[in-house]
C-alpha cells in the first residue's frame, strides 16, 4: 500500500487530514535507508543526518533487546501492582482475573500494531508525536501530543508522590519518622536526586537506570508475592467480590477497579521513544516486538500471581496496597520492599520525563538555533531539566493527595494513547481486509466504553474524598 491509502476509512481520519490535502511529503536521507526527513523539517520525525549543526538533534542509538525490556518493565510494573488484589476484591475471582487477562491480550496486540508502524514507508520515526504527524496529519498529532504530554507530566508527579509515601513508610517502620509527619520533605529530597539523574543525555542513555528500575520493580513484586503466598492458605475471596457495601458503592468501586487495571498496562505513551533507542541493524521493529512480548508477559505473570495470592490471603478486606496490609510480614521485609519502591520510582520518573526533556530541548533548538543555551547540550540539560524537575517536585509537595486523581487521568488517557492511535495508524499504513478492520474497530469501541466507565468511577471517588485533601500534608 502506498502512503495515505488507508486514511479515509473512518471519520476520525477524515478529521485528521482534510479531503484533498496530501499527507506530508517524505524525502529519503542520503545517509541511511532507514532515515528520513520531511519537507516540513519536523524534528520529531526521522533524522536530520550528520550535517545537522546542532548536537542535540543528532545521536547514535545503542539499545538492545535487554535494554528495551528494561525500559518497558520499568514503565509497566509500577507500585500499582501492589493494589491489584484490592481491584480483584471488588470484581471477584472470575471478573477480576478475566479483566487482567483481557488487558494483557489487548496491550500485546495494540503495542505490536504501534511498533510495526515506527519504521514504515522508509521512514524511521523518533517520537509518537512524529509518527502520528506523518501518518494521520497535524491535527491528530496535536491531539495525541496533548494526551501524551498530560500523561507524562502527571506520571512524573504521581511517581514522585509514590516515592515520598514509600520513603515515609520506610522511615516510620524503622522508627525515624512519625506516622502523622508530612511527606513533603521526603518529596523534596527525592526531587534533588532527580535533578542529578535528569542529566542523562537521552532515553537511550538511561538504560542503566531502567535496568535498576526493572530489577527493583521485580524485587518488590517478588516480596509482595512471597508475603501473600505465605498467607494464601487462608483461602479467602469470593466469586462475586466484596458485597459488604450497598449496590451503588459496589458499582463505583468496580468502575474504579477497571481504571486501575487498565492503567497498570499503559506504557504506550513512551513506546515509540523506547523503540527509537534500539540500534539498527537488526530492524528495530523485530527487536521491539520481541521486547514487547517478553516484557508484557513478565508483567502479566506478576500481576496474576500477586492478584491471586493477595486475594486468597486477605479476601475482601485486602488493603489498597499489599505493603499497607496490617501484619502482612516482618518489619525488615516491609522496609526492604519500600526501599525498592523508592529506588524504582527514581528510574520510572526518568523514563517518563526523558521524552518531555527531548521535546523541550528540540523546541529551544528550533526557536533559538544560534543561542549558546541551544547549541550547548550541557547548559540546556542543566537549566531546562532542573527547572522542570523543580516544578513537578513543588507540585507534588504542595498537593501530595494528587495521586488520588491519577486514576482519573489514566482512565481519560489510556484509550487514546494505548488503543485509538495505535489502531488508526496501523490501519492507515497497512489497510487490512474488512473482517480485520471491523475487529480492530470493535476493540477500539469496547475500550472506549471501559475508559468512560472508569472515568465515572474515578470522578465519584475524588468527590467522596474531597474533604480529606490538604496542601503540604
Amino acid at each position: 500500500a502506498t502512503q495515505g491509502q488507508g486514511y479515509y476509512g473512518c471519520s476520525f481520519l477524515k478529521f485528521c487530514i482534510p479531503l484533498g490535502q496530501k499527507p506530508p511529503v517524505v524525502r529519503m536521507s542520503t545517509h541511511s535507508p532507514t532515515k528520513a526527513v520531511t519537507e516540513t523539517d519536523d524534528l520529531e520525525q526521522g533524522s536530520l543526518g550528520k550535517e545537522s549543526p546542532n548536537p542535540i538533534l543528532h545521536r547514535e542509538r545503542h539499545g538492545t533487546l535487554f535494554t528495551t525490556c528494561a525500559h518497558i518493565i520499568t514503565a509497566m510494573i509500577g507500585a500499582g501492582v501492589l493494589g491489584l488484589p484490592n481491584a480483584v476484591s471488588w470484581l471477584g475471582w472470575i471478573a477480576g482475573l478475566a479483566l487482567i487477562s483481557i488487558f494483557y491480550a489487548t496491550t500485546i496486540l495494540s503495542s505490536n500494531l504501534l511498533a510495526a508502524t515506527v519504521e514504515s514507508q522508509g521512514v524511521k520515526h523518533m517520537t509518537y508525536r512524529g509518527l502520528v504527524l506523518h501518518i494521520l496529519g497535524p491535527r491528530a498529532s496535536k491531539v495525541l501530543w496533548g494526551f501524551q504530554c498530560t500523561l507524562l507530566f502527571l506520571a512524573g508527579i504521581a511517581y514522585t508522590i509514590a516515592a515520598g509515601e514509600a520513603g515515609r513508610a520506610l522511615l516510620v517502620a524503622v522508627g525515624h519518622y512519625g506516622v502523622d509527619q508530612s511527606v513533603w520533605p521526603i518529596i523534596v529530597t527525592f526531587g534533588g536526586m532527580q535533578i542529578v539523574l535528569s542529566q542523562f543525555p537521552n532515553l537511550d542513555a538511561t538504560w542503566i537506570s531502567s535496568a535498576v528500575g526493572a530489577a527493583t520493580s521485580i524485587g518488590y513484586s517478588i516480596i509482595a508475592l512471597g508475603l501473600c503466598a505465605a498467607k494464601a492458605s487462608n483461602h479467602l475471596g469470593t466469586i462475586q467480590g466484596n458485597t459488604e457495601v450497598n449496590s451503588v458503592n459496589k458499582l463505583f468501586n468496580v468502575l474504579n477497579a477497571l481504571g486501575g487495571v487498565a492503567f497498570a498496562y499503559n506504557f504506550a505513551p513512551v513506546l515509540v521513544e523506547i523503540q527509537d533507542t534500539i540500534r539498527i541493524p537488526p530492524s528495530s521493529e523485530k527487536t521491539m516486538k520481541k521486547a514487547i512480548n517478553i516484557s508484557i508477559t513478565i508483567a502479566y505473570v506478576f500481576y496474576m500471581a500477586i492478584a491471586i495470592t493477595g486475594y486468597l490471603a486477605f479476601g475482601n478486606g485486602v488493603a489498597g496496597s499489599i505493603l499497607s496490609q496490617p501484619d502482612v510480614g516482618p518489619v525488615w521485609v516491609i522496609v526492604l520492599a519500600n526501599a525498592l519502591v523508592f529506588i524504582h520510582m527514581l528510574s520510572a520518573v526518568q523514563l517518563f520525563t526523558q521524552p518531555l526533556f527531548a521535546a523541550i530541548e528540540h523546541g529551544v533548538a528550533r526557536c533559538w538555533p544560534a543561542s549558546p543555551i541551544a547549541t550547548s547540550p550541557r547548559i540546556t540539560k542543566l537549566v531546562w531539566r532542573s527547572l522542570y524537575i523543580a516544578f513537578i517536585t513543588f507540585i507534588s509537595a504542595l498537593i501530595p493527595f494528587f495521586s488520588q486523581i491519577i486514576g482519573l487521568v489514566g482512565a481519560v488517557i489510556y484509550w487514546p494513547t494505548a488503543i485509538l492511535f495505535p489502531v488508526f495508524v496501523w490501519l492507515a499504513v497497512f489497510p487490512p481486509r474488512l473482517s480485520v478492520h471491523i475487529g480492530l474497530q470493535t476493540l477500539n469501541a469496547a475500550m472506549l466504553i471501559v475508559a468512560l466507565l472508569a472515568i465515572v468511577g474515578s470522578l465519584r471517588s475524588i468527590i467522596n474524598n474531597a474533604d480529606t485533601y490538604g496542601v503540604f500534608q
